[in-house]
C-alpha cells in the first residue's frame, strides 16, 4: 500500500514577503507568553492570496509552528508579538560562533594528540565518531512493481 503524503507548504524568506509582519529572516521574537523563537520565514495558505500568510518560527526546544494571527489581522505589534533587542541577537550571534570555536578547538587537540602518538610510535588513541568519514548512503533501488515474494 502506497502512502499518500500531503507536500508541505513552501516557506517564503524574502523580505518583502516578511515585511508587513514587521520581523525579517532570523530575527528573535517574544510572544505574548514571554517565549521566544527565531523566525524561518512566511508560509501561504495559497501563495497567490497573501493574507493567507502565517510567520513560522523556531522556539528554542526546536519545535516549529505558526504565529496566531494571519496576516489579516496586520497587527504583530498590537498583539503582544515583539523583535527582541539587538542585544539578544547579538548573543545569540556570539554563542554560536563560541560553539563553532569550541568544537574547531576540540578537533585540534585531539588531531595534535594523534599526531604525537604517530612521531612517538605509541599506539593510536581511538577516534571520537564525529572525525570519522561517513559512509555513503546507500540508494534503495526500486522495484518494478512486482512482488519477490508470492505465496
Amino acid at each position: 500500500m502506497v502512502k499518500a503524503t500531503k507536500k508541505k507548504p513552501a516557506i517564503f524568506t524574502s523580505d518583502e514577503d516578511l515585511k508587513p509582519f514587521g520581523f525579517k529572516m532570523s530575527d528573535i521574537v517574544r510572544t505574548p507568553l514571554g517565549i521566544t523563537g527565531t523566525v524561518l520565514g512566511v508560509k501561504y495558505e495559497n501563495p497567490e492570496a497573501k493574507e493567507t500568510g502565517r510567520v513560522w518560527v523556531r522556539y528554542e526546544n526546536g519545535n516549529e509552528a505558526p504565529l496566531e494571527p494571519k496576516l489579516g489581522a496586520g497587527y504583530m505589534q498590537q498583539l503582544g508579538y515583539r523583535r527582541c533587542s539587538e542585544a539578544d541577537h547579538i548573543r545569540r550571534d556570539v554563542d554560536a560562533h563560541v560553539t563553532v570555536a569550541k568544537a574547531v578547538e576540540k578537533q585540534k587537540k585531539i588531531i595534535a594528540e594523534i599526531n604525537f602518538c604517530k612521531e612517538n610510535g605509541l599506539p593510536m588513541p581511538p577516534l571520537p565518531q564525529e572525525l570519522l568519514p561517513k559512509a555513503p548512503k546507500k540508494k534503495k533501488k526500486e522495484g518494478d512493481g512486482k512482488d519477490k515474494k508470492k505465496k
